[in-house]
C-alpha cells in the first residue's frame, strides 16, 4: 500500500469527547494515492467483479491479501477529480471504515480501543453524527460503527486462517504481472502471489473438504476468477 491513510489517529472517550461530531466521509480524496488496500476474506466476492484480489508478503513476511486499484504506486483509479468513487465499483471495507479504526488496547489483552484521524475534515465541526450523548453512552450511530469496526477486526482474523490454511497446504506461487498500457507504457508488479488452482486439484480429500467446510473455497475461486481484472485495470 502506497500509504497509511490514518495522519492523526486518536483515542475516543465518553469524557473528551462528549460533543465531539463526525461528519460522513463524502470525499474519498484521502485514499487518491493507493494502488492498493488490505482486504479480508468476506470481501473477496464481491471485491473480485471489479479489482485483482491477490497476495502479498507484508510486515514481518506476513502474508496479506490485497485488492489492488491502480497499476502505478500512487494512483487509485477509482476515485475522479471530485473524490468520488466510481459509481457502482465495491468499496473496500478497509477505505469504508475511515475516519474510524481499532487499536490495541494498551493493558489490556486481546481487546480494543476506537479511535478516529483528528486529521479528518469532518471532525468536530459541528455536523454528522454524535458519538456520546448526555450520560456518556454511544449513540445508536455510534454503536453501529464500532460494530462494523468489531466485525471488521474479526474477519481480518478470519482471513489469517485461511492464508495460514493456503499456506500449510502448499498452495501458493509467486508471480508477476507484466502490464502494457494503451499507451504503450510498460508496468510491472513484482512480490505477488496466487494460488495454484493446479496444486489444490492434487490436494487431498480431507484438506479439500475442509476448505469447503469453512466457507474458504468460494474464496479461493473468488480471488482466481478476480485476476483477469488487470486487463480492466490497464483500460481504465
Amino acid at each position: 500500500m502506497a500509504e497509511n491513510i490514518y495522519k492523526n489517529p486518536i483515542f475516543l472517550n465518553s469524557l473528551a469527547h462528549k460533543s465531539v461530531q463526525i461528519a460522513p466521509v463524502a470525499d474519498y480524496s484521502f485514499a487518491r494515492s493507493l494502488n492498493s488496500v488490505l482486504l479480508v476474506g468476506q470481501e473477496f466476492l464481491e471485491a473480485a467483479k471489479h479489482y485483482p484480489v491477490v497476495f502479498t508478503k507484508g510486515q514481518n513476511e506476513e502474508i496479506v491479501s490485497l485488492a489492488i486499484m491502480g497499476l502505478r504506486n500512487d494512483e487509485n483509479l477509482f476515485i475522479d477529480d471530485e473524490g468520488k468513487w466510481k459509481p457502482g465499483v465495491y468499496v473496500p471495507a478497509y477505505i469504508r471504515r475511515y475516519p474510524f479504526i481499532l487499536a490495541d488496547n494498551v493493558g489490556q489483552d486481546g481487546s480494543f480501543a476506537v479511535c478516529v484521524d483528528s486529521a479528518y475534515e469532518g471532525f468536530d465541526r459541528g455536523e454528522g453524527m454524535f458519538l456520546f450523548d448526555r450520560g456518556g453512552e454511544q449513540t445508536p450511530e455510534f454503536k453501529s460503527t464500532v460494530e462494523f469496526l468489531r466485525n471488521y477486526q474479526t474477519q481480518y482474523e478470519l482471513t489469517k486462517t485461511l492464508i495460514k490454511h493456503l499456506k500449510d497446504y502448499d498452495l501458493f506461487k509467486d508471480v508477476s504481472a507484466n502490464i502494457t498500457t494503451p499507451l504503450g507504457e510498460k508496468i510491472s508488479f513484482a512480490g505477488l502471489m496466487m494460488i495454484d488452482e493446479e496444486a489444490i486439484l492434487r490436494l487431498e480429500d480431507e484438506k479439500i473438504v475442509n476448505l469447503v467446510r469453512t466457507g474458504f473455497l468460494p474464496w479461493v475461486y473468488a480471488h482466481l476468477y478476480s485476476l483477469s481484472n488487470f486487463r480492466a485495470l490497464t483500460a481504465l
